[in-house]
């Protein structure tokens, strides 16, 4: 494959070689605002999935008393890196670097996410977001097919530029059945 055109497939994966992947490790992204303001419906409609009861996401006046203003479920936080599907305008971002960066395979599952919060995300908060590309393991021969971990962190700032979280997540990115890239 030339590494000058990495073929893009139709999941919107970039695929290339591993050696091309590793140029990426320690490559962050210039912060970018977050679509959506942190909002009521989001926060109420995660917390109803994840049946998580604390008045802090439903009941407005209580968490105001509390904590100031309604609290967002830090378990929510990873869906503001996904910008929306279309825009008027035409522009997309890819939701990560994990998509972007050219590596064989073209599926992906997530296998792990953790999230460190430095304080609480509030209702009508906007944040923007950076992602750095933290490490890309060298090819793994799973069930699933051959592919590769990768690491990727991603800071939430607010308004004034001050990080609110970090989400370190880790995904693999595979040819299905094992068939090479």
């Amino acid at each position: 494959m030339n590494s000058a055109s990495p073929d893009t497939t139709d999941v919107g994966a970039t695929v290339g070689s591993y050696l091309e992947a590793r140029t990426w490790v320690g490559r962050r992204s210039e912060p970018r605002p977050v679509d959506t303001a942190v909002d009521e419906s989001r926060c109420k409609y995660f917390a109803a999935l994840c049946e998580d009861g604390n008045p802090a996401y439903w009941d407005a006046e209580w968490a105001r008393h509390a904590f100031g203003a309604p609290l967002a479920p830090s378990g929510m936080l990873m869906s503001l890196m996904m910008p929306l599907p279309w825009k008027p305008d035409g522009r997309s971002a890819a939701p990560t670097m994990a998509i972007d960066v050219p590596l064989p395979g073209r599926t992906l599952i997530n296998v792990e996410t953790d999230c460190e919060l430095f304080r609480p995300v509030h209702w009508g908060e906007r944040l923007s977001l950076c992602e750095e590309m933290v490490d890309i393991s060298p090819e793994k021969h799973t069930r699933l097919g051959r592919g590769h971990f990768v690491t990727t962190r991603l800071l939430l700032l607010d308004a004034a530029e001050q990080p609110v979280a970090t989400i370190t997540n880790v995904l693999y990115r595979y040819e299905a059945g094992g068939s090479d890239a």
